[in-house]
């Protein structure tokens, strides 16, 4: 669908987008390049550059219902302004509610200041980011983290010839495969972007050289068994992606989680590790790691008076 001023986003806009995201203070891993790449696909994203940002305007895709996400760029509230009003004959020409989506908390006071609308803000916990310290997940000191690290001594000793290395495009074949495997044990169609990430991760492998793509690999006896992918979302804070491994072998989970932490992202200080979606498993793992803090994503839903 043609978006009136917009044009279709892609890889290709990556210097675009980062010179943009460096203005942005944003801690929401949503809004990192390579998370918007990756998922691109299920949203099909229209771009706009307003002023110093830049806007992403969707019908709502495979996920949701149609949106703009929160612009990326230079913020105050004449900016907001601005963006608000040259966007929004585009959502009431389709009939559709002016709906903004992936809003830092910090945001909300330019949110609340818009003029002309009367704003509906929501949270839906289910999809709040996890931050903790890489300090905390790269040492696993503490009683609480005490599993894990019996989880990754484990493996080291049950395994002392594995070989850890940088995710790269050589990589690609292997970590589909292993997606692939991970889908069909569940039972899901891995092309079903809202079943399965395979089509994501693909993506960021097909996009791999536009993108600062950050991650690795463990390989047993040179058989690719567990992989991450992952972004340096900005100087002190890392996000990861994707993160698969073969779940027949006991602590590969936490050993690639750690050597992503410290080969990769040696000198960070904050790592984001996503929501949990409301799975119960998934909830009980993130939380078992003791996050310092959550990330929550405000949307709002605005209404002309």
């Amino acid at each position: 669908m043609e978006f009136s001023g917009c044009t279709l986003f892609s890889a290709d806009d990556a210097p675009l987008y980062n010179e943009f995201f460096q203005l942005s203070r944003t801690e929401i891993s949503d809004s990192c390049l390579n998370s918007r790449v990756a998922w691109n696909s299920g949203f099909a994203y229209h771009k706009a550059v307003i002023d110093d940002t830049l806007c992403l305007v969707s019908d709502g895709g495979d996920f949701t219902t149609p949106h703009m996400t929160w612009p990326v760029g230079a913020m105050d509230e004449a900016t907001l302004q601005r963006i608000v009003d040259t966007l929004s004959p585009i959502f009431a020409e389709r009939g559709w509610a002016m709906r903004m989506m992936y809003i830092d908390e910090a945001n909300l006071p330019l949110v609340r200041a818009l003029q002309g609308y009367e704003a509906k803000i929501t949270c839906n916990p289910d999809f709040s980011d996890y931050v903790y310290l890489v300090e905390d997940l790269r040492n696993l000191s503490g009683k609480a983290l005490h599993g894990q690290r019996n989880h990754i001594n484990r493996f080291m000793r049950t395994y002392p010839d594995y070989r850890y290395s940088s995710i790269s495009t050589d990589d690609r074949d292997e970590a589909l495969a292993l997606v692939r495997t991970w889908c069909e044990e569940k039972d899901l169609d891995c092309m079903d972007l809202t079943k399965s990430d395979y089509r994501a991760v693909r993506q960021l492998f097909v996009d791999f050289e536009k993108l600062d793509v950050r991650g690795g690999a463990i390989r047993l006896g040179g058989q690719l068994v567990a992989f991450s992918l992952a972004s340096l979302m900005r100087p002190d804070m890392a996000v990861i992606h994707f993160e698969k491994a073969d779940a027949s072998i006991r602590g590969l989970y936490a050993a690639i989680n750690k050597f992503v932490l410290d080969h990769e992202f040696a000198d960070v200080k904050y790592v984001n590790r996503e929501e949990d979606m409301g799975i119960r498993g998934l909830r009980k793992s993130k939380r078992s790691y003791g996050p310092v803090h959550m990330v929550d994503k405000y949307e709002v839903t605005l209404t002309k008076i």
